[in-house]
């Protein structure tokens, strides 16, 4: 790249400041504005940006090549959507949106769009899940009968320096809960088994944690030959990412905070480890997943880690809106207390399926 590139970011909440260092840090020349929609009464420009913008006037103004979306989930279609008319590069942090009545449109007018567009499913960057998913479709595992994939943290713990009430999480309103919060789980689950055809759900709030939406989640996910069931919770004192596999001829047991995959079988009853790489840091999939990122939005731009020209694995807006799709139909299940058939909507052509 000749010029400097301008980035946007929009929002600045705890993943806002993340992604904003690691920008910084990847493109350490870039010219890098901030709009903080809700900030009131603070002009102090952000740390590693260099100015702080009041209004959508001024940042089309700053014409960015690429725009950061790490608003509440109920803002970020009316976010995105003014950039991806004009065909801006752009990055939607996870869930797409609060619904997928909402996704709808916009994933149909991404589809003519010449601008990227990527929404922040980050767990399509750990190593360990690109392990998986290659022992899954090599036919190492056999015939799949069931999965279990299970996460959760207690929800005050996930960042102590603030009052967890206050957050995204916590609030219906701009699209908290387990279910979309977690939606990590969700995306994986159907990047390595694809998406289902019914499914039935629970979620209930169990805690005494002050929030108006589900404290965890039980999704069972039916296929014609096997069942997915994804645990997603408020609740857990110590952190837990897990995803066991059991098939035909072994069952795989995976640790994803320690990035362990054991693979048991008759011929290792006690467990044979796969082996995996292991990221350096917490911060480094988020480095990945951007490296990538510039790499589509930037031409020029030298990507820092060698697999991420050949990345294919990263989550559309097709995708992710499947995704919605799929966590609205599991609220009704849970609410209705009856399965629910589910419709894929998109293929990843962008036509009906």
């Amino acid at each position: 790249m000749t010029a400097k590139p301008k980035i946007l970011c929009i929002s600045l909440g705890s993943i806002g400041q993340r992604h904003l260092r690691n920008i910084r840090q990847l493109l350490p020349d870039a010219l890098i504005a901030v709009w903080r929609q809700h900030t009131r009464g603070d002009s102090a420009i952000p740390e590693g940006a260099n100015q702080l913008l009041g209004s959508m006037e001024e940042a089309f103004a700053f014409a960015p090549g690429a725009v950061i979306i790490s608003s509440p989930a109920s803002e970020h279609i009316a976010n995105a959507k003014p950039f991806t008319e004009r065909n801006i590069p752009v990055f939607i942090e996870k869930p797409l949106a609060s619904h997928a009545l909402e996704a709808y449109p916009f994933s149909s007018q991404c589809r003519m769009t010449n601008g990227f567009v990527m929404v922040g499913y980050v767990l399509r960057f750990l190593p360990a899940l690109h392990v998986i998913k290659k022992l899954i479709d090599d036919g190492a595992l056999g015939r799949i009968f069931t999965a279990n994939i299970q996460v959760g943290q207690y929800l005050p713990d996930w960042r102590p320096e603030s009052d967890y009430r206050g957050g995204v999480s916590a609030q219906a309103k701009l699209g908290g809960g387990a279910m979309l919060e977690l939606s990590h789980e969700v995306d994986y689950a159907t990047w390595l088994f694809g998406f289902p055809d019914a499914l039935q759900c629970s979620r209930a709030k169990l805690s005494a944690l002050e929030i108006d939406v589900e404290d965890s989640a039980h999704i069972i996910m039916e296929y014609a030959d096997k069942r997915v069931l994804v645990q997603l919770d408020f609740l857990q004192r110590t952190a837990h990412m897990a995803v066991e596999i059991v098939a035909e001829k072994a069952t795989l047991r995976a640790n994803l905070l320690k990035e362990e995959i054991t693979i048991f079988s008759p011929e290792h009853p006690s467990g044979k480890k796969v082996e995996c790489e292991k990221l350096p840091n917490g911060n480094d999939i988020y480095l990945r997943q951007f490296d990538f990122f510039f790499h589509k939005a930037f031409s020029g731009y030298k990507a820092k880690y060698s697999h991420t020209a050949g990345f294919s694995e990263w989550a559309s807006v097709d995708s992710a809106m499947q995704v919605l799709a799929l966590v609205d139909l599991a609220k009704k299940a849970s609410d209705s207390g009856m399965r629910q058939i589910f419709e894929k909507q998109i293929t990843k052509k962008g036509m009906s399926a």
